[in-house]
């Protein structure tokens, strides 16, 4: 009985100076190319359109439909700059159509996550694969306590 406590101690003790820190061991890779086609927001005439350029660029288009005739609201670009360095870019007229990037940060759960913690929002851009004709898209602040989700259904594949 004394060989028991004594065992249960010892991985106790183990367990505690592991600390709490997690490292993602052998991430996988990057994928991208589901992206490509376009996605139409639920219950609303907005769109995102997704074009592939080559392996390490891929471009994208918000817009909506509301007036009647497309207005452009976001230009957008996931490109490489090497190996496993992945990165989201936003160019939006509120930011003076000055590109904000974001780098890409391998995930376990969500399929493409950017993070750009120096500003002010969004920090983290999210699309998450839900099945080959719906994802879910979002941004948020590094705390997650401000949070928007977009739900998008496949509209056109290319």
């Amino acid at each position: 009985m004394k060989n028991v406590f004594t065992f249960i101690g010892i991985i106790c003790l183990l367990l505690m100076s592991c600390g709490s820190t997690m490292t993602l061991v052998n991430p996988k890779p990057i994928e991208v190319d589901w992206i490509v086609g376009v996605w139409k927001q639920k219950d609303k005439d907005a769109y995102e359109k997704w074009v592939k350029i080559s392996d390490v660029e891929y471009k994208g288009l918000a817009y909506n439909l509301d007036a009647g005739f497309a207005t452009i609201t976001e230009n957008m670009r996931i490109i490489s700059k090497g190996k496993d360095e992945w990165y989201f870019e936003a160019i939006l007229k509120e930011n003076n159509n000055v590109p904000v990037l974001f780098k890409w940060v391998p995930d376990p759960v969500v399929a493409l996550k950017f993070v750009n913690e120096k500003h002010d929002f969004p920090q983290i851009v999210q699309y998450n694969r839900e099945a080959y004709d719906v994802m879910s898209a979002s941004i948020s602040n590094m705390s997650g306590d401000k949070r928007i989700i977009f739900d998008y259904s496949r509209y056109v594949t290319q």
